[in-house]
């Protein structure tokens, strides 16, 4: 007989088992799949609501566990420096990112960026910097900025974006924000208030703000969650690892996944197949299942924007904190994110969020600058032998980004544009830093799109040339991207790429 009452009880249900299923479940289902995506930051997530609500079955695969149902900084750990950083190590990886020159085969790169797995990816941890590519940033893109417009008017909707219209006025709005935006005027420095994805409608007649945008906080507020396959409704399976997928050289005919604390591996198909785990790891998927055979850009023309950070020393205390914006211009490629003001701090990617926690009485103001990286086509991702830091094979590969001509000449521009702003602002710079390649976490490319066939691997909608099933919901299919950080545009892009699935899968019914 048991000992105790403890040996013969059930283990108690967790948050994530009322709102996820397994891959063995799934895989059993009766029901037929009409799309699975493979990650579940706001690409796939942005996609599965977009894909469900026209009625379609939808199962979201993603690799890392169920950790937070919102951003961590709309949760009481948001200013908590004991213990956000122990959050992300629980699902945070390691990366190497070199260059032609320092890489050889069979010897293992360093490993000196970060990535993250989990429901929402980086959705949970991002900086909320919400602004728009330019007009020319399309200029290599197969549409105009015309044709992408209405994407972004829904994205800012969807993400509650402040400072875009009456009904969400800017986030930072007071004396010190004018008095700083009026001094770069007159310094000749155009200069606006920042656009950020941080719900600020009145909390009135029952709505209340939803704070930062996530993708998890979404995907649990759509009512579209459910365990098992059904028309109209979202599956999320956590812990589960997209192998490979597999293709009969006209279509994919299924994806070989495993648990991700386990080696029981698991077939899934369904109609249409969406990759969505970021431009990084939706590439290495791709090369790992051998797709470079269909196309030989498969994993070239990778980029990530070039990033130096700075801190300015005020004059005296502004009393206020403030969040400015620096927009980047035709002949500057490259903006400025401005918040503040601090005792003093620096750039940490465990604190994106850094500039809710301000010191009115501070001097010091954080200064970000991102400039466009040159998509050139020899940088690229490289499968590696070496034992990833990731989960599965999800860390086994190296990005070889080098640093162009064009790249160099336009970080020295934003080195020299840095004091002439603090400047305007009636501040010095005190110090700076120009950061390695990989550093900024906006990456793009990998699986570039084109107007024809045969010219890159996708379509305008991200539906891969040679295998119409499967298709890319993030900025692995961008050509190029603005300087603008990439969130919003992933979003847009989602939307876009959403609406060509459904309307494949509508000729096929």
């Amino acid at each position: 007989m048991p000992s105790s009452i403890a040996e013969t009880a059930a283990p108690m249900p967790t948050l994530s088992s009322l709102l996820t299923s397994d891959p063995f479940s799934i895989s059993k289902a009766t029901t037929g799949i009409d799309v699975l995506v493979i990650g579940s930051g706001t690409a796939g997530v942005t996609s599965a609501i977009e894909l469900a609500r026209k009625g379609l079955s939808v199962v979201i695969l993603e690799a890392g566990p169920f950790l937070l149902p919102s951003h961590v900084g709309s949760t009481p750990f948001r200013s908590r420096e004991d213990i956000t950083p122990q959050i992300h190590n629980l699902v945070r990886y390691r990366t190497a990112w070199t260059d032609h020159e320092h890489f050889s085969d069979g010897v293992a790169s360093p490993l000196n960026n970060d990535a993250w797995s989990a429901v929402g990816g980086r959705t949970l941890f991002w900086g909320g910097c919400t602004p728009r590519f330019s007009e020319w940033d399309f200029d290599d893109w197969p549409f105009s900025y015309e044709e992408f417009a209405s994407y972004y008017d829904r994205a800012e909707r969807i993400m509650h974006v402040s400072g875009r219209s009456e009904e969400r006025p800017p986030f930072f709005r007071g004396k010190a924000q004018d008095t700083i935006l009026d001094r770069l005027h007159k310094a000749g420095i155009d200069a606006e208030h920042a656009a950020l994805g941080v719900d600020t409608q009145e909390s009135r007649n029952g709505y209340v703000p939803r704070g930062f945008d996530s993708a998890a906080d979404r995907l649990l507020r759509s009512g579209l969650l459910s365990r098992e396959v059904a028309r109209g409704r979202i599956v999320l399976v956590p812990d589960t690892i997209a192998e490979s997928i597999e293709n009969n050289s006209r279509q994919v005919t299924g994806i070989v996944a495993r648990g991700a604390q386990s080696d029981r591996r698991f077939r899934l198909v369904a109609r249409h197949y969406s990759l969505a785990g970021g431009a990084i790891q939706s590439t290495r998927l791709a090369l790992d299942s051998g797709l470079r055979d269909i196309h030989p850009l498969v994993g070239t023309h990778i980029a990530d924007h070039l990033f130096i950070q700075g801190l300015f020393r005020l004059k005296a205390p502004l009393n206020e904190p403030i969040y400015t914006f620096i927009p980047a211009g035709k002949d500057r490629p490259y903006h400025i994110q401005i918040q503040g003001p601090f005792d003093e701090t620096w750039y940490s990617p465990y604190h994106a969020t850094v500039w809710l926690d301000c010191d009115p009485q501070g001097l010091y103001l954080l200064a970000y600058c991102f400039g466009v990286g040159e998509a050139a086509k020899s940088n690229e991702l490289q499968l590696t032998g070496q034992c990833g830091d990731g989960p599965g094979n999800m860390g086994r590969y190296a990005v070889l980004n080098g640093r162009t001509e064009n790249d160099l000449r336009i970080l020295d521009e934003m080195n020299a544009f840095l004091p002439q702003v603090a400047e305007g602002m009636g501040a010095e710079l005190v110090r700076s830093q120009i950061n390695p390649p990989g550093a900024a976490l906006h990456e793009i490319g990998g699986l570039r799109m084109s107007a024809e066939p045969g010219v890159g691997v996708t379509d305008t909608h991200g539906r891969f040339w040679a295998l119409p099933n499967l298709s890319v919901a993030d900025s692995a299919a961008w050509p190029s991207q603005g300087s603008a950080n990439s969130y919003l545009t992933i979003t847009a892009w989602s939307l876009r790429h959403a609406e060509g699935v459904a309307e494949l899968l509508g000729e096929e019914n």
